[in-house]
C-alpha cells in the first residue's frame, strides 16, 4: 500500500513538473516571445502583407499591443495558479510521507529538473 501512495506521488511529481516545465520553456519558436513576435513586429507583418493604410496600421499596432497585454497577464496569473497548487501538493506529500521518504522525493524531482534542463539544452544545440 506505501509504495503505492510513493509511486503514485511520484508520477503526480512527474506529470506537475512536466507542465510546470512546458509553461516557463523560453526561447524564439514559442509564438509570442522574443522580439520575431512583438506587437510591433506583427503589426509590420500585417501591414506589409494586407496592405494596410497608416491610420489603419496605427490602430491595428494598438490591438495588438492590448492582446500583448493582456496574454502576458494570463500566463502570469496562470504561473502563481500552477505554483499555488504545486505546494499545496507538497504540504499533502508531507502529510503522507517520512521524512526519509520526502527528502527523497525531493531529491527524485532534482534529478528530473536537471534531465529536463539537460535534454532542452541538447535539443536547442540541435536546431541551431
Amino acid at each position: 500500500m506505501k509504495l503505492k501512495v510513493i509511486f503514485s506521488a511520484l508520477m503526480m511529481s512527474a506529470v506537475l513538473f512536466v507542465s510546470q516545465a512546458i509553461a516557463q520553456t523560453d526561447g524564439p519558436k514559442h509564438p509570442h516571445k522574443g522580439d520575431r513576435f512583438s506587437p510591433k513586429k506583427q503589426t509590420e507583418w500585417m501591414k506589409t502583407e494586407l496592405s494596410l493604410s497608416d491610420d489603419q496600421t496605427a490602430k491595428v499596432e494598438t490591438i495588438n499591443q492590448k492582446y500583448s497585454d493582456k496574454r502576458k497577464a494570463m500566463h502570469e496569473e496562470h504561473r502563481k495558479q500552477m505554483k499555488a497548487l504545486k505546494d499545496e501538493q507538497d504540504k499533502e506529500f508531507q502529510s503522507v510521507l517520512n521524512k526519509d521518504q520526502y527528502t527523497k522525493l525531493e531529491a527524485k524531482k532534482a534529478e528530473m529538473k536537471e534531465k529536463r534542463k539537460q535534454a532542452h539544452k541538447e535539443r536547442k544545440g540541435t536546431n541551431k
